[in-house]
Order: structure tokens, then sequence, then C-alpha cells
């Protein structure tokens, strides 16, 4: 199977103490199982040009950088594709009076798009699509 990686998955990365859970599942991976949305490095990027300049911010901006280049060929766009099965997906979890914050609706259908696992700890924020999702933060 491989996975979308949200955009918490990512941040508990570059914590000071990750979870172990979280860590130990990274490890059970490899690289090419693991994929990224453009809109998950969007809200990485606003959450580092929101810090104050700073060492920390320093230290996530080159962290991004290099998560960039580490995903230069696993980057998913938002592309007219994927905004079909948005527009899809969201109609129908809309009709069911189940709407989706915007960000997590595109990488959502991202994921249902391309056939892959998104792997979150915010699980309620994607139950109403119908994607797979993986909590590595509960294995155990």
């Amino acid at each position: 199977m491989n996975y979308l990686l949200d955009t918490c998955f990512l941040s508990e990365l570059v914590k000071p103490a990750p979870a172990p859970a979280v860590l130990s599942w990274m490890g059970e991976r490899t690289e090419t199982e693991l994929f990224v949305s453009a809109m998950t490095m969007a809200e990485l990027q606003r959450g580092i040009e929101k810090l104050a300049p700073s060492r920390r911010q320093a230290e996530l901006s080159t962290w991004l950088q290099q998560l960039k280049m580490g995903f230069e060929n696993r980057m998913l766009s938002f592309t007219i594709e994927t905004a079909s099965v948005w527009a899809h997906m969201c109609a129908k979890v809309e009709s069911e009076g189940k709407p989706m914050a915007a960000f997590d609706s595109i990488i959502a259908a991202t994921a249902l798009e391309h056939g892959l696992a998104l792997v979150t700890r915010n699980v309620r924020d994607f139950a109403q699509a119908p994607v797979v999702l993986m909590n590595p933060w509960s294995v155990g």
C-alpha cells in the first residue's frame, strides 16, 4: 500500500520529541511508498512563514526545502483530474450534511484520486471522505 502523508504527520517528525509510534511507523516504510500533496506543502510553508524570525523558523525553512527535494518525484499537484474527484466527493458529502474544510477536502481528494491511504492523526477531519485512513499515533 502507498500513503499520502498529512500535514500533521510531517509536522510530528520535526517536533523536539516526536511520538515513538509515528517514528516506528515511518521506519517500517520505504521511501517509494510515501507521497505528499502540494496542499500539505503549502500548509507547512504557511505555518513556517507565520513564525517570528528565529533560529527555529530558519531550521524549519531548511527542513521544508529538504522535504521538497526529497519528495520531488512523489509530490502530487492539484490537477484538473484531482479537481474532478474533489468536486464529486464534496458534492456527495455536502448532500449528506457533512461538509469538509477546504484544505482537508483537497488532501482527501488527492489521496482518493491516486488510490493512497491518508496518514493523519486528524481522522475525524477526514471521516466523511471515502478514503482509507491510517493513524500511526494509535497503532500499537
